[in-house]
């Protein structure tokens, strides 16, 4: 896919702390070529005007020193803008001197100042000043290419088009209605139906999203979209994967001043040993027209290995599989008490830390939970509930809240056990 074949919306950033003669022929190139860029100077707070930003054209000296950086630290002001700057994007460095070096530098003054990875790509090629005033369509190549070499930048761009694409179908829709009265009145429905400007917000927002959903798979956006996931995924399988992404896919942490919510996770005094957690159950119906003067509680505990030393540790207690275990390897007399108490805990690890492993209706287990800087999984005990009085739950003891479709899917499996029909055994 080329660059130029979509429409974007601020999608080239120009840092530089002079906007001047020496790059403005390469701006408007890139502007001829329906490549929208926008300007910042580096220096002041990030503008709130400036959004999806996927390539940055950035200058080094953004010091004014008037020379090219000599060292690792003359790169940290270039490095701190890009902590500013929402990411993933890909940086075409664009300097009064380029060197081969200038990538990897940046890079390395990034992981000096910030302990990480820069947050997207660095393209290993860049440009000086000098060369973009001979041919201002160097720049514009370099763009493209940079684009088409990263498979990722690119199936972003392509999703956030068909995202773009289809908020414009969906506002056209509307626009076919008395469109006024119709937002007002659908508005107020849903301020009846909720209580809580935040509860009627998030409701009115999700309707929104609703809308445009429904028109995303239309366009060559998407069409191109699908082209690239078939690539994608003939490609070697990674290693592992950023555990914090799959965190913000199953949870996010919702304003501090909303109100409690279905799925919401909170911390709790450890009132029976381990069960540290406990998620709210209650429907969200309830709460939003504020029928609910008590919260239905889930309680849990941590999963981690370094707990199974502990005979405490709620399988050995709760759990009837590894209770049996438990009782087998007591009256088998071949082994001794060492071995015995490794095969338990093996036992346990292999089924409660092998994800795969079906626990049965009882235990719901839910992975890349995380809590003051650490990545675990929990353990819902669906026998282990307690309703407690709304006004008792402190917004502070948030984590997080469970996001959609993972709490429909433990509501489900909650009710499949606690309305369970049980039938006799008669042989």
């Amino acid at each position: 896919m080329a660059l130029s074949d979509l429409t974007y919306s601020a999608k080239i950033l120009l840092v530089d702390d002079k906007f001047d003669d020496d790059v403005q022929k390469a701006v408007t190139k890139l502007v001829e070529k329906q490549m929208p860029v926008q300007y910042w100077n580096g220096q002041d707070d990030f503008p709130d005007t400036i959004h999806n930003v996927r390539v940055i054209v950035l200058d080094l000296d953004l010091a004014g020193l008037g020379h090219h950086p000599s060292s690792i630290s003359e790169y940290y002001p270039a490095a701190r803008v890009l902590t500013k700057i929402p990411g993933p994007f890909a940086v075409v460095i664009l300097a009064r001197e380029f060197d081969e070096d200038d990538p990897s530098n940046l890079e390395k003054a990034y992981r000096e100042l910030y302990n990480g990875q820069v947050p997207g790509f660095v393209a290993d090629k860049g440009l000086s000043k000098g060369d973009v005033m001979e041919d201002p369509e160097r720049l514009t190549s370099l763009v493209r290419a940079v684009v088409d070499e990263k498979k990722i930048l690119d199936l972003l761009l392509l999703w956030e088009d068909s995202f773009d694409g289809a908020k414009d179908i969906a506002m056209k829709g509307l626009a076919k209605v008395e469109i006024e009265n119709t937002i007002l009145a659908l508005v107020q429905s849903i301020c009846q139906e909720v209580t809580g400007i935040e509860a009627a917000a998030r409701e009115l927002v999700d309707l929104m999203m609703r809308l445009v959903s429904r028109n995303v798979s239309q366009g060559k956006s998407f069409v191109r979209f699908q082209d690239l996931i078939r690539e994608l995924n003939r490609a070697s399988r990674p290693a592992s994967q950023d555990p914090q992404l799959l965190n913000r896919l199953t949870f996010y942490n919702p304003e501090q001043n909303e109100n409690l919510w279905t799925g919401d996770v909170y911390r709790i005094e450890e009132v029976q040993k381990f069960y540290r957690y406990a998620i709210a159950l209650t429907p969200h119906c309830d709460l939003a027209q504020k029928k609910a003067t008590s919260v239905l509680l889930c309680l849990a505990f941590p999963l981690k290995e370094d707990y199974l030393t502990d005979s405490e540790y709620p399988p050995y207690k709760i759990d009837h599989t590894v209770l049996r275990k438990a009782s087998a390897l007591a009256s088998d007399s071949s082994k001794d008490s060492d071995q015995k108490t490794r095969e338990l805990r093996d036992f346990v690890k292999e089924r409660y830390f092998n994800y795969k492993t079906d626990l049965g209706l009882r235990f719901h287990r839910i992975k890349h939970f995380h809590d003051q800087g650490e990545s675990i999984g929990i353990c819902f005990d669906f026998n282990n509930v307690k309703s407690v009085p709304i006004e008792g739950i402190r917004a502070s003891d948030r984590v997080c809240r469970l996001d959609s479709p993972f709490i429909e899917d433990m509501l489900q499996k909650y009710g499949a056990q606690s309305f369970r029909i049980g039938t006799p055994d008669w042989g």
